[in-house]
């Protein structure tokens, strides 16, 4: 059932025409996509920026706490100091003790080892150097047993190594005489006790 119509009989240059507004799509989509990246890119901007506040933070935080520990360091450092001089006068006690001994050990050696037809004239030891050395010179009827006599003072806890400094024919006979002289490395910490780890080896 129609209760109502309604007819406009104003002429068409008189009407009112209802105009709707109307975004083109060109423009629309760009306009969308810059205000979506702007909104992304202040977001990552404010996480950001609160990452950076919180890692100041805990720099701080342990910048105060290193200020606040710098005398233990300190005295950790002092502790390793006193260690290794104690370390090292502990050592020094033990050397005077070995080297007391440390001349009838090594005769013991030069006499267990010299091999035959080999017999030694002077033995001398040169303490200013460091290592210590040991000058061994003598003379014997047998040129290759003079190498056999300087692996097995080698293998002495004493000595660490021995080098042939010289050796000269000293007879024109038919018994061929040599004289040569050896030089031998001392072992400064034969039979000391390490009990503070490498300071033996620092001296």
């Amino acid at each position: 059932m129609i209760e109502r119509i309604e007819i406009n009989l104003l002429p068409a240059e008189y009407r009112v025409h209802r105009r709707a507004i109307r975004i083109q799509r060109e423009l629309l989509y760009p306009a969308l996509f810059v205000a979506i990246l702007w909104m992304v890119l202040w977001w990552l901007t404010i996480s950001i920026s609160s990452q950076i506040t919180e890692k100041q933070q805990n720099i701080s935080q342990i910048e105060d706490s290193i200020r606040k520990n710098q005398h233990i360091k300190a005295e950790i450092e002092r502790l390793k100091t006193d260690r290794k001089t104690i370390g090292d006068k502990i050592i020094a006690l033990e050397r005077i003790s070995v080297n007391k001994e440390k001349w009838v050990r090594l005769m013991e050696i030069f006499c267990g080892r010299i091999p035959r037809y080999t017999w030694l004239g002077s033995l001398e030891e040169r303490s200013a150097q460091s290592p210590p050395q040991i000058v061994i010179r003598g003379s014997t009827f047998s040129f290759p047993e003079v190498a056999n006599f300087m692996t097995r003072l080698a293998e002495s806890e004493f000595i660490t190594a021995v080098d042939l400094s010289t050796i000269e024919q000293t007879s024109q006979t038919q018994d061929k005489s040599f004289s040569f002289n050896l030089t031998g490395t001392i072992n400064p910490d034969a039979r000391i006790v390490k009990m503070f780890g490498d300071s033996a080896k620092g001296n």
